[in-house]
């Protein structure tokens, strides 16, 4: 399907394509009419019904399209038909939970990807003259797992070099003490008001188990 008639089905309803989805479709190996199929189904709330003559007319696309990306679906385990029993009666609904897995399990395993190809690591290792520790690339990680921008992270490793610190438990607490004010980049701590240093008073933070709560 051309992308074009991806923006008119969109344009011409009030299908809401969620982002996540926008952003990782491609690498689960999903079409544009798969795209604009799901998110039909995530847009549905509580069951959904297995009504290909109502997806039919909601998405522009003919009965047959429709059986045949359920189908397509179905054979990459994103899409289930599951049958309910409800006042005597056998009813067809569709599931998405097996999809909501693996587009999370996506979106995971594609941050793991852009934490393992940061540069950051090589950078403050320079800065410091040696290698890093294994407790100190898991003190890192847990910055980058957390969503701390690299250039807020560079910009704290600046002032500690010029406070001629090299110590990441510094760094980590120039890190905390930013974020409780909202800076979230480098651009945030340069705007700052000017004034004496703080003093930074060393302690270990576990961004990583603030990321899970």
């Amino acid at each position: 399907m051309k992308t074009k008639r991806l923006l008119d089905v969109v344009k011409t309803s009030d299908l809401i394509i969620p982002s996540i989805l926008l952003l990782n479709y491609k690498d689960l190996n999903i079409s544009e009419k798969e795209l604009i199929f799901l998110s039909l189904l995530m847009n549905v709330e509580g069951d959904i019904v297995f009504d290909p003559v109502y997806f039919s007319q909601r998405l522009g696309f003919d009965v047959n399209e429709i059986m045949e990306m359920i189908s397509n679906l179905s054979t990459k385990n994103y899409v289930e038909i599951v049958v309910k029993k409800e006042d005597k009666k056998m009813k067809e609904y569709i599931s998405i939970d097996s999809f909501y897995e693996k587009l999370l399990l996506s979106t995971v395993e594609q941050d793991e990807v852009n934490i393992e190809n940061s540069t950051i690591y090589n950078t403050i290792e320079e800065e410091f003259g040696r290698t890093l520790s294994p407790i100190e690339y898991e003190t890192i990680s847990g910055w980058l797992n957390a969503k701390i921008d690299e250039g807020l992270i560079k910009e704290a490793l600046k002032e500690a070099v010029l406070n001629g610190v090299n110590n990441l438990k510094y760094i980590d607490k120039i890190l905390y003490e930013w974020t409780k004010k909202g800076y979230k980049k480098a651009s945030d701590v340069k705007k700052r008001p000017k004034k004496e240093p703080e003093e930074i008073e060393l302690f270990s933070y576990d961004w990583l188990d603030e990321n899970d709560e």
